[in-house]
């Protein structure tokens, strides 16, 4: 017989979904510096802390909905949190394709301009900040966190787009090689998909407050 889980609180909910954030967070600092200054053991750092991110969010998502079988209302507005976890792994998956990019860059020897270089370690800052910032609305949970993200996020999509015409601009100069061009946009890519998860939070934890 499968031995029944203990209960899972609101606060609990929230705790589990903060110790994701921090992952999230540490996997995108790992992976600027691997870009920055091109370390393996930064990646495989990186890798390891994936591994625990993917872990935590199946046995969270797991208990949130066997519990939620069980007991309907026992998570109360906290039930709207319940896909965040998932959004965190999909921000996660999107962290571990930039590494494998960083991996290539390095392998294949890969140039990318300084142009490109600042772009890219502007748009991890960026992430980082994005994260962060739902992991603070979730901790203080107020709506007042809310509207900074949905704002940052706006103006992260903004940037993406910007920094797309500008790589076009290069490719046709020749300043921008094909083989790098491809890294470029799968990493702007990569980025785009933190972006776009970040806001998923953001709608959901919006619903959790309002319901509060």
């Amino acid at each position: 017989m499968a031995m029944s889980l203990p209960k899972l609180t609101p606060e609990g909910l929230k705790n589990g979904i903060l110790e994701m954030c921090g992952h999230a967070v540490e996997m995108l600092r790992l992976a600027r510096d691997a870009f920055q200054h091109y370390s393996a053991g930064n990646l495989q750092d990186l890798s390891d802390i994936g591994r625990h991110l993917h872990h935590h969010e199946k046995r969270l998502t797991d208990h949130v909905a066997m519990q939620l079988r069980e007991n309907p209302m026992s998570l109360g507005s906290a039930e709207h949190l319940a896909f965040v976890p998932a959004a965190l792994e999909r921000i996660g998956d999107a962290v571990e394709a930039l590494a494998r990019c960083i991996g290539a860059l390095h392998r294949d020897d890969i140039p990318i301009s300084e142009r490109g270089h600042v772009e890219i370690l502007t748009l991890f800052g960026r992430s980082i900040e994005l994260v962060e910032c739902v992991s603070s609305a979730i901790r203080l949970g107020t709506r007042e966190a809310i509207a900074p993200i949905r704002e940052a996020g706006d103006k992260f999509q903004a940037c993406c787009d910007e920094i797309s015409v500008y790589h076009q601009e290069r490719l046709i100069r020749g300043v921008c090689k094909p083989r790098a061009s491809s890294v470029f946009l799968s990493m702007l890519d990569s980025f785009r998909e933190i972006e776009r998860y970040v806001r998923r939070m953001t709608v959901e934890l919006a619903k959790v407050l309002a319901a509060a």
